[in-house]
C-alpha cells in the first residue's frame, strides 16, 4: 500500500470513528436535533451551498442528519490534519480522494443516487469554495475547505433553511 493510499485510508477511518465514536453499537445518526449546534453561516458562505436548495426539501430528515454529521466530522478531520507538522491532506487532489473515499465508506451502496443531483450539488459547493484548479492546501485553502464542510453540515441539519 502506498503512503498516499495509506494516508487516505487513515483519514477515512478517522472520519468514521469521529462520526460513530468508539462504541459502534450506538444507533447513527442520533435522533435528537440538538446534537449539532452551529451558528448560521454568513450569507456569502451560505451561497456556496445554493445548488442544494432544490434537493434539501426532498430529502428524508434522517438522510439530512446523517450528512450533517458526516460533514461536521470531515471539517474536524481537516482541522486536526492542519495541526500536523506535515498534513496528510496537502493538495486539493488529496482532499478529493479523502472526500470520495470517505463517502464510499459511509454511504450504503443502495442509497447512492437516491437523490438526483445531490453529489453534483455537493461537488459544486466545494468548487465554489476552492475553484476547479488543483492546488496546494495551505492555511487559507484549508480554511475554505473547512468552511465549505461547515456550510454543508449546517444546511443538511434538520430545521435549517
Amino acid at each position: 500500500m502506498t503512503k498516499k493510499v495509506a494516508g487516505v485510508v487513515v483519514a477515512a477511518l478517522l472520519v468514521f470513528f469521529a462520526w460513530k465514536g468508539a462504541d459502534l453499537s450506538i444507533p447513527w445518526p442520533p435522533n435528537k436535533a440538538e446534537d449539532i449546534v452551529a451558528p448560521k453561516p454568513a450569507p456569502d458562505l451560505l451561497a456556496l451551498a445554493s445548488p442544494l436548495k432544490p434537493i434539501l426539501p426532498k430529502m428524508m430528515p434522517s438522510d439530512r442528519k446523517y450528512l450533517a454529521n458526516f460533514y461536521e466530522a470531515l471539517a474536524f478531520v481537516l482541522l486536526q490534519d492542519g495541526e500536523r507538522d506535515q498534513p496528510i491532506i496537502g493538495t486539493t487532489e488529496q482532499f478529493v480522494a479523502l472526500h470520495a473515499g470517505s463517502l464510499r465508506l459511509a454511504i450504503e451502496k443502495a442509497k447512492v443516487g437516491k437523490y438526483v443531483g445531490l453529489g453534483e450539488a455537493i461537488d459544486q459547493t466545494f468548487l465554489s469554495a476552492m475553484g476547479a484548479d488543483q492546488k496546494k492546501v495551505d492555511k487559507d485553502a484549508r480554511g475554505r475547505l473547512i468552511a465549505a464542510c461547515g456550510v454543508l453540515s449546517w444546511v443538511f441539519n434538520i430545521g435549517h433553511e
